[in-house]
């Protein structure tokens, strides 16, 4: 299997709505937005036999290992605050499920969402641009599943809070870029971090310039919120428009 240019690590999802079933999980939002930005695009994951795609993820290569279930999410929104329970819980993503030569990726995005990647993975990609959105990291769950956020710190050169419609903070060479979010009908902000990092990271490699990389994430994670679950994903053309009309020159 040929290496990607941009491969994401994570559990594919099933998210629950009311009514409705669909497919989500970091890493699918991340591969399905450098996909759209025109980059190879691979997901390594563990998921159920159940695992259907119904061709989302055409074009993009996935691989890793098959679990008795695939990990499945109850969502609800109140007040823009997610609540979520989980469900189902698909088996940890190791490091000998890394096709060969996949570590020569040149993006890779590292996406747990139930603290499902070895640590031994972080260390395989010695030679490419590697980003982490810790929230899944940071999820614990009770007996009933709801989640709860732990404090998370870290010591890394580039640091991004994602603040959904207030934009984004970057934290870089000891100072401090906030960035407003583009102006946009929301409609589901599910997703939308992954978008953002996966945007960011895309742009970083082509540039080396954590500002202008900001910017062009902020612009892509807008679409991301019009559409339910990974509807709103949009290609680079649509991108260059808005940001265009915003007077942003991306």
């Amino acid at each position: 299997m040929e290496c990607p240019e941009f491969v994401s690590i994570g559990h594919v999802t099933y998210d629950i709505y009311p009514g409705e079933k669909l497919i989500g999980g970091s890493a699918v939002y991340s591969s399905l937005t450098a996909c759209k930005l025109g980059l190879s695009t691979g997901i390594i994951t563990s998921r159920g036999l159940d695992f259907s795609c119904d061709g989302l993820l055409k074009g993009i290569s996935i691989a890793g290992s098959v679990s008795p279930q695939t990990t499945t999410f109850c969502n609800s929104y109140c007040q823009g605050k997610r609540k979520q329970i989980i469900n189902d819980v698909a088996n940890r993503i190791k490091k000998e499920q890394i096709p060969k030569g996949w570590d020569k990726a040149k993006i890779v995005h590292i996406c747990p969402v139930a603290d499902e990647v070895d640590q031994e993975v972080f260390t395989l990609f010695k030679d490419s641009l590697v980003g982490l959105t810790p929230q899944g990291l940071m999820r614990r769950w009770d007996a009933k599943g709801q989640e709860v956020l732990e404090e998370y710190k870290s010591l890394i050169n580039i640091v991004i809070l994602t603040r959904g419609a207030e934009g984004s903070i970057l934290y870089w060479r000891g100072k401090k870029f906030i960035f407003s979010a583009f102006k946009t009908e929301e409609k589901d902000p599910t997703g939308a971090g992954d978008v953002f990092a996966a945007a960011f990271l895309a742009k970083y490699y082509q540039t080396d310039d954590p500002i202008e990389s900001s910017r062009f994430a902020n612009c892509v994670a807008s679409f991301a919120v019009e559409g339910k679950g990974t509807a709103g994903i949009t290609d680079f053309d649509r991108i260059i428009k808005r940001a265009s009309l915003m007077g942003i020159d991306l």
